[in-house]
């Protein structure tokens, strides 16, 4: 039995963001766990394992997680785990370290020497976005890995920005793969998928719930030397990665901002607290520590996975429709990944690549695109124009459109 099995039943056994660190410690790893007794359990007297939390993980049926691994393995879904050499060595140090990651894309790029977290918020200035065009594009030059959390705003600039200037950046999901969350993003995730990787703790299907996203965000933070924001008010996801990369030992670089602004009263607030005010990747690079290489690191192609049938036998589950609409999203993505031609700023105009990045899988009107883009009409038309000539989308109707 692979040792893939044991984690993905711990991590479904104890829960997710628990803190796991001093029982990996105690007994090694998952699969030690799961030999173990009810009694040598309690003995070791962990903090938070007491007899109730106990009973539960020995209650846990591992048979269930079988079909997890069948179809991660099916569909090129890459299950890293604490005891692989892809696992980010930084997110180790952390309490409560995800047990199992899902990963789309180049795992390779992981354990990258040089990352870094890039957030702030979901409706910025101009300034904003502006300024984080300039560092993550500095910081990509300088072969750093570029975090975030895939969110409008802010996080998407800086995915875009590190895939135009040919560096490499990871996605942190607050949901498992193929839960349809964010839809007008969809885009972004497949080209992060073919430049990076997508990651989550959380398995295919998982739908976001309110707990999700602040468990997420301790993943920015965990596996990165540090973490920039660029703007962020008092109360947002933003502040709370921040208090988790504050917790966890991580240096904390903010943009300054507007003292009358909402969206920089969280920003300011941190650099009143101790956080290094940045104005470029030269006030970040000396104190994360970054070495400075000629070019990016673009990693190694991530290895094929074998499709044909999982060592485990089918156990004849019969899936729910929710996993049937499930999987035809990941296939269908998974079917965009692969084409050769790839959309990038030199095989498209900018305006073309604001339009394409905001598209969902199914069909947009014009108006909504319009709206969504902040572009002129007249522009949001040529762009719509271009993509359609190129084959990248199809017109359904009079001023409907969809991916091909």
């Amino acid at each position: 039995m692979d040792n893939e099995i044991y984690w993905l039943w711990l991590q479904g056994a104890s829960g997710y963001a628990k803190p796991v660190k001093s029982l990996i410690n105690a007994f090694g790893d998952a699969k030690n766990i799961y030999e173990a007794s009810s009694e040598a359990l309690k003995s070791a007297g962990i903090e938070g394992y007491g007899p109730k939390v106990i009973g539960r993980i020995k209650d846990e049926d591992i048979e269930k997680y079988y079909d997890t691994y069948d179809f991660c393995r099916k569909h090129r879904i890459h299950i890293i785990t604490p005891d692989s050499k892809f696992y980010p060595e930084k997110l180790l140090e952390i309490e409560n370290f995800p047990l199992a990651l899902y990963v789309r894309g180049d795992y390779t790029c992981l354990n990258a020497e040089n990352a870094l977290g890039v957030i702030g918020s979901r409706t910025p200035s101009q300034y904003g976005e502006e300024a984080t065009e300039t560092i993550v594009s500095q910081l990509c030059d300088n072969g750093v890995l570029i975090v975030s959390g895939g969110a409008l705003g802010i996080d998407s600039i800086a995915h875009r920005t590190a895939i135009e200037c040919g560096g490499k950046t990871v996605l942190v999901m607050g949901c498992g793969h193929g839960s349809g969350y964010l839809p007008e993003n969809s885009a972004l995730r497949r080209r992060v998928a073919e430049n990076g990787a997508l990651i989550t703790e959380y398995p295919p299907y998982f739908n976001v719930t309110p707990g999700t996203f602040p468990q997420r965000n301790r993943i920015i933070s965990g596996m990165t030397s540090g973490v920039v924001i660029a703007e962020a008010a008092k109360i947002s996801g933003t502040f709370s990665t921040a208090r988790h990369a504050i917790k966890q030992g991580r240096d904390l670089f903010v943009l300054p901002g507007d003292i009358k602004s909402g969206n920089y009263e969280g920003s300011n607030q941190l650099i009143t607290e101790g956080a290094k005010p940045v104005f470029s990747a030269k006030d970040i690079i000396p104190w994360a520590k970054i070495k400075k290489i000629s070019e990016p690191k673009t990693g190694k192609p991530f290895e094929n996975i074998d499709l044909e049938a999982s060592s485990y036998k089918k156990r004849g589950k019969k899936k729910s429709s929710d996993e049937v609409k499930t999987e035809t999203i990941i296939e269908k993505e998974e079917k965009i990944i692969q084409k050769n031609e790839k959309i990038t700023p030199e095989t498209i105009s900018k305006n073309a690549e604001i339009v394409y990045n905001i598209m969902s899988d199914g069909v947009c009107d014009s108006d909504g695109i319009i709206r969504e883009s902040g572009l002129e009409v007249r522009k949001v038309l040529s762009a719509l124009t271009e993509l359609e000539m190129n084959g990248i989308i199809l017109k359904v109707s009079s001023d409907s459109y969809r991916l091909n």
